[in-house]
């Protein structure tokens, strides 16, 4: 571990480590705390940096709460980028791999392991990670060969959009794709060649710890995009054809040879919950809860990080940070109500936000699809792509990816157009441009210090 103090002191204090322990911070028995996120040791409470340091002294086998391996991790981060401790890093980052079942966790974790084979061409350590555990791409890349599991997992980065038969018949599909796996291969595994690895696109995969992200020189990770490599996909999108042709005719003679079915006997559908004050759907009581819990821990992460830890985040980073710090209570607020069937409180808190977070624009658009609004969900979307604080916040990719939900929200207006029943006028467009405005103007006139101010 890292140590900003005492006989173990082995890092300034001015490095932002989050995972460094000071001696001088208070440590108490207590009632189990869950850990807020991005944590640091510092900004634990007394109990919580007592239950991060009791862990720490076991076999690891058992992680309490996510934010622990989190703390953990980032200590393991920066010796991975200096070079030390490789293998003693790579067992503990596979012994926790096996203990958490969390994408997050999985991508970050994976950048590691990635580091230490890629960068420091250690791939000796190969012995010491489960593949399984990892993010898929460096499945892909490391292991040459592919299980029916992970090619169906890859249905969509492979655009094999036909996946009716993955959904309706899981065990069925599966089977099918073994047997053809089988007699292509002579094993139940796919089994490849990258075409010429070096030339393979390249895309940057992040260390979790924020405090190694300095300004322009983030220590990412460029490894190669192995699903940039055509032939690849081509290769594992037949093989998805193959089983989906197969279960396909199967069930064409099964249908063919059994009694057609009663079709009076229809099935009755399961009764939705609904909002009896408003009239609109509810989620399930655990969802209600689940948000309820997400709101609280929402609200007490901005509560304790007024002044913002980050000292090192980049100007692009403190764009991102200010968009989510005055956005985030409004979103998990809305995401609560409109589990509770409150949908049009959940509209006013999305809208509140459409101008400075993406996400805003697309939940009202699934919501306004659902109204049958659906002019309103193509203007929402539209809005989103101009929105010049958006623009500025994301890159690219979300700009492409918007686009081509406006061009599906415009397919679906087009088709229902007699029914639709959007009731979105001027005014409210003119307060969203009207917001937006403001909110631009304030993100241009804005300083370091009036963002960690929010």
């Amino acid at each position: 571990m890292y140590f900003t103090d005492g006989q173990l002191k082995n890092i300034d204090s001015e490095v932002g480590e989050p995972s460094a322990i000071s001696i001088n911070f208070p440590v108490a028995e207590g009632q189990f705390q869950k850990l807020s996120y991005y944590p640091s040791y510092s900004g634990l409470t007394s109990e919580q940096r007592n239950g991060f340091l009791t862990w720490l002294t076991t076999d690891l086998s058992n992680v309490p709460d996510i934010g622990f391996a989190f703390l953990l991790l980032y200590c393991l981060e920066r010796h991975i980028l200096h070079d030390e401790y490789l293998e003693e890093s790579l067992k503990i980052i596979s012994k926790l791999q096996g203990q958490i079942s969390n994408g997050s966790f999985d991508y970050y974790s994976s950048t590691s392991i990635g580091y230490i084979f890629f960068i420091h061409k250690r791939l000796d350590l190969l012995k010491y990670v489960d593949l399984n555990k990892c993010d898929i791409k460096l499945q892909i890349l490391l292991s040459h060969k592919l299980s029916a599991d992970q090619l169906i997992s890859l249905a969509t980065e492979v655009d094999f959009r036909n996946r009716y038969y993955i959904k309706e018949y899981p065990e069925l599909f599966k089977k099918a794709l073994i047997e053809s796996l089988k007699r292509e291969f002579g094993s139940e595994y796919f089994e490849y060649e990258l075409s010429n690895i070096q030339k393979l696109k390249k895309e940057p995969h992040m260390f979790s710890n924020y405090s190694l992200r300095k300004g322009n020189n983030r220590p990412d990770l460029l490894m190669q995009d192995p699903l940039s490599d055509r032939k690849l996909c081509h290769d594992i999108y037949a093989e998805l054809q193959k089983a989906h042709d197969q279960v396909k005719g199967f069930l064409e003679i099964k249908r063919a040879v059994e009694p057609k079915k009663d079709k009076s006997k229809k099935k009755i559908a399961k009764p939705k919950r609904i909002n009896s004050k408003t009239g609109y759907p509810m989620s399930t009581d655990k969802q209600i809860k689940n948000a309820t819990e997400q709101l609280k821990l929402t609200r007490k992460f901005l509560k304790n990080n007024q002044t913002n830890p980050y000292k090192s985040r980049n100007s692009q980073e403190k764009i991102e940070d200010w968009c989510w710090n005055n956005s985030a209570e409004k979103m998990d607020n809305a995401d609560l109500e409109y589990k509770k069937g409150e949908w049009d409180k959940a509209e006013k808190l999305w809208l509140a936000c459409v101008a400075i977070n993406y996400r805003a624009a697309n939940r009202l658009r699934i919501m306004y699809q659902k109204e049958h609004r659906f002019n309103d969900a193509v203007q929402i979307i539209d809005f989103a792509i101009d929105s010049p604080v958006l623009r500025k916040v994301n890159n690219d990719s979300y700009v492409t990816d918007f686009k081509k939900k406006l061009e599906t929200a415009e397919q679906k207006s087009m088709k229902h157009e007699n029914e639709d029943q959007s009731k979105l006028s001027e005014e409210d467009f003119e307060k969203l441009n009207s917001n937006s405005d403001y909110w631009f103007k304030k993100l241009n006139n804005i300083t370091y210090s009036s963002i960690t101010k929010k």
